[in-house]
Order: C-alpha cells, then sequence, then structure tokens
C-alpha cells in the first residue's frame, strides 16, 4: 500500500525506486502483486509513461487515510517526546512562495533540523487529501468539508504601473481613464475581461480587452515594471519597486476587493508536531508581511 502511494507521488517507477533505495523491478514486481491481490488494475504502464486509472484513484484515496491514520498514531507517541521531525509536504502559489515563504524558510529549517520539507508552488487549485499535502496556503474560502481554514491574513490589491508608462501614455486622475489603458490581468481574475474595482464610497465594473493575461503575479509584476501596461497586484509583491521607484500606485483608493489568505489542512492534522510548528511560524511571518 505504501509502495503504491510512493510510485503515485513520485510520479514514475524510477524516480519511485530512487526515493525508497530498492531495485525497480523488485518494485515493479511488488506492485503487480498488489494487484493480482486485489483483482484490478491500478496503473496503466508503458516504457514512457504511467497512468492512474479509476479503480487506481479509488484505492488512492483510501491508502492515503490509512496512511494519515498512521501518522497520527506515530504523532501521539512522538508528541510526548515533543519531536518535531519527518516529511512535511507544503503547497503554495508562485508569487506567494517567493515573495513570502522564500526569505524566511531557510530560519524554519534551521529552527528544525530533523524535517524534511517538500515544497510545491503550484497557480492551481490543489486537492490537498488525494495529492498528499499537509498544509496548504490559499487564497479563497474554503469548498472541502474535509479541511479546516486557518486565516492568515488579507490581502490588498491594487493598481500598479511603471513611470515609463505613466509618462507615455498620461496620468490618471479619474477612474473612468482607467478603462482607456492597456491591462495586464491574472487569468483567475477576469471573466470575459470583465473584472471589479472599488473604492470605499463605491465600485464599478470594468470591461477591457486584455493586452496580456497571464497565470502568475511575479510575471504580471515583471510586465508592468517593463511599461507593457496597468496591473493590478497584491501590495504586498511592490513594496520594494515602490521603494525603487520602478512602480507608481495610480488612485490608491482602489483596487480590486481584499481576500483572504488561509492555511488549510486536514482535520486533526494540527496534532503532528511538525505541521504544528510549520502552522505557528507561517502564522507569526503572514502576520509581520500582511499586517492584518
Amino acid at each position: 500500500m505504501m509502495l503504491f502511494i510512493a510510485v503515485i507521488d513520485a510520479g514514475s517507477f524510477t524516480l519511485a525506486a530512487e526515493r525508497l533505495n530498492m531495485p525497480k523491478a523488485n518494485l515493479s514486481r511488488k506492485i503487480s502483486r498488489l494487484e493480482q491481490q486485489l483483482g484490478v488494475t491500478l496503473l496503466e504502464r508503458t516504457t514512457r509513461s504511467q497512468h492512474i486509472t479509476e479503480a487506481g484513484k479509488d484505492y488512492l484515496a483510501h491508502c492515503r487515510n490509512i496512511h494519515q491514520e498512521v501518522e497520527l498514531a506515530e504523532a501521539g507517541i512522538s508528541q510526548q517526546l515533543n519531536e518535531v521531525k519527518g516529511q512535511l509536504c507544503i503547497c503554495a502559489s508562485v508569487g506567494m512562495g517567493h515573495e513570502i515563504l522564500k526569505p524566511v524558510l531557510g530560519r524554519f529549517m534551521h529552527q528544525h533540523p530533523a524535517i524534511n520539507l517538500q515544497l510545491n508552488l503550484l497557480n492551481r487549485r490543489v486537492d490537498l487529501i488525494d495529492e498528499g499535502f499537509d498544509l496548504v496556503i490559499r487564497i479563497g474560502e474554503l469548498e472541502d468539508s474535509r479541511l479546516i481554514a486557518k486565516r492568515l491574513g488579507k490581502v490588498s490589491r491594487k493598481i500598479y504601473a511603471s513611470p515609463d508608462y505613466v509618462k507615455r501614455h498620461g496620468e490618471v486622475k479619474e477612474i473612468e481613464q482607467l478603462k482607456q489603458k492597456d491591462f495586464l490581468l491574472m487569468t483567475n481574475v477576469q471573466n470575459n475581461g470583465r473584472f471589479l474595482l472599488a473604492s470605499r464610497e463605491e465600485q464599478q465594473e470594468f470591461k477591457v480587452a486584455a493586452k496580456m493575461l497571464v497565470d502568475d503575479f511575479l510575471m504580471l509584476k515583471q510586465m508592468a515594471t517593463e511599461g507593457l501596461g496597468v496591473a493590478i497586484i497584491p501590495d504586498y509583491m511592490c513594496q520594494q519597486e515602490l521603494a525603487d521607484g520602478k512602480l507608481l500606485q495610480l488612485m490608491p483608493a482602489w483596487g480590486m476587493p481584499d481576500v483572504d489568505v488561509y492555511a488549510l489542512y486536514p482535520k486533526h492534522r494540527l496534532n503532528i508536531s511538525k505541521v504544528k510548528a510549520f502552522m505557528d511560524f507561517i502564522q507569526a511571518v503572514f502576520k509581520q508581511r500582511l499586517g492584518r
């Protein structure tokens, strides 16, 4: 069962065998024997690739639940000794990973040298349980009743452009003037070119033909810095560029509605010391960076 999880998590028999320090042929035989015992095919295999079957997906979900229960049982003993150790699998967006986690992860690892960290930076929604993550940092509301959501802070998203772009295309003194500018947008915040901007007093729906659509805020910020257009970017990502004069904030009272950032984890997961240690750490980090 655990070998099957290892093959799925590694993505190939070759990499799984390396991680498990066992011959690839031996691993393949064990998975084949498991399939014979179950009477189903879990993995469709060719010489170049492998694909999990529907039966394999169902079996994997049960395996992960059992694996988590085993970890919880082991954690009950480990907690008595207050040990923070073992494999820790975390997921966050690319932008949040680079801007918030990258500067501080070394400190966390030095504080807990017995932890082996796997950090995945992905700009997509993940299935935390099925994909085997201990904790996911995500913007937006909780949709899975199997998970617990711990709020880490609130993100403001404001309107930015480079001084060069403003010089070439004119200052923005009224919100309506924005509609004539070149917009650089995130693919997940616009709907057929429509998005909402708001101030304390009012809000307006915008419909624009985006000059560029990307799925990563770091790329969006880079394009805005290079003068390609106007972008709506989280404030915490732009402080250095503002200080260096590489970006200007347009219409400071306006922006997209604020969104909350959450740490998501399976129920009872904080009973495991390594997850609790990381949770405590990022709560302090996000409070410092987001301030609310």
